[in-house]
């Protein structure tokens, strides 16, 4: 008698947990009487595997959410608090390397972000956010550690100092950004510091005498400019004239890993 109640429990048990793994799937993708998120939530892609997986308190992620590429290896792994509304995120790419870190405020870029070179895992770029906004000093590096380039934001837009370096730390140029606008003395050096070119910005415009300079320090060539417009630019040479059209190109210009494929966007 005890060995056939012992024998049915266990054919039970067999049978609830068979059901449980069954049903396991219909655990996930759950809403609540007011359409909100709750539990376990996961999306695929056509070929069944997984695009996000992670848990949801009144629509809201909470704790560790994982998102994949196509190819099922990892993209992203997000961090939540328990409100949702701060995430540590960990970008990677996709043989698993380290891409980006830092922190998302509501799906926006807050605090301190690093990226990662691709090729050899250096640490390429380091800015800071406040809730979406560029805020602070966004610092770019060579592959060995040394700063290659500074320039500084506020509230989304760019407004302090603009320096560039050469390899080993010596300054290459130097100016200032007001609102936007360059709006400094502008300095470009040669490689052992000397100065190579001088002149002065006026609200995004050059203005006044711009010199270049030979290594030795003697006058190469002067030009006049007067809100913007040069009177005889003509005179310049070609490598003088291509390094007008790198300044006006650059800018502090820098490609970043792309965050809104890391993230869920709104009522996915």
């Amino acid at each position: 008698m005890c060995y056939r109640i012992t024998s049915m429990l266990v054919l039970e048990l067999l049978l609830f947990t068979f059901s449980m793994v069954a049903q396991s799937d219909t655990l996930f993708n759950q809403t609540d009487a007011n359409h909100l998120k709750q539990g376990w939530w996961k999306k695929t892609y056509p070929n069944g595997n997984l695009m996000y997986k992670g848990f949801f308190k009144d629509d809201k992620p909470v704790g560790t959410m994982f998102r994949y590429f196509e190819t099922g290896s990892v993209k992203a792994i997000l961090q939540y608090d328990e409100k949702g509304t701060y995430a540590r995120a960990r970008l990677l790419y996709e043989d698993g390397q380290l891409a980006a870190e830092g922190v998302f405020y509501n799906a926006l870029k807050d605090s301190t972000w690093s990226y990662y070179s691709y090729y050899d895992r250096s640490l390429t770029a380091r800015e800071t956010y406040n809730k979406g906004s560029r805020h602070g000093m966004m610092v770019y590096y060579y592959s060995n550690g040394d700063v290659s380039e500074k320039l500084e934001w506020k509230n989304n837009t760019k407004d302090g100092i603009w320096e560039q370096y050469f390899l080993g730390g010596k300054l290459k140029m130097k100016a200032l950004y007001c609102d936007n606008k360059l709006d400094s003395d502008f300095l470009v050096n040669f490689d052992d510091g000397k100065p190579y070119l001088k002149g002065k910005y006026q609200h995004d415009q050059r203005q006044g005498i711009w010199t270049f300079y030979n290594q030795d320090g003697t006058v190469e060539a002067e030009m006049e400019y007067v809100n913007g417009k040069h009177k005889n630019e003509d005179h310049l040479t070609e490598k003088q004239q291509e390094l007008f059209r790198t300044i006006d190109a650059s800018e502090g210009k820098f490609e970043e890993p792309d965050e809104t494929n890391f993230i869920i966007p709104a009522g996915r």
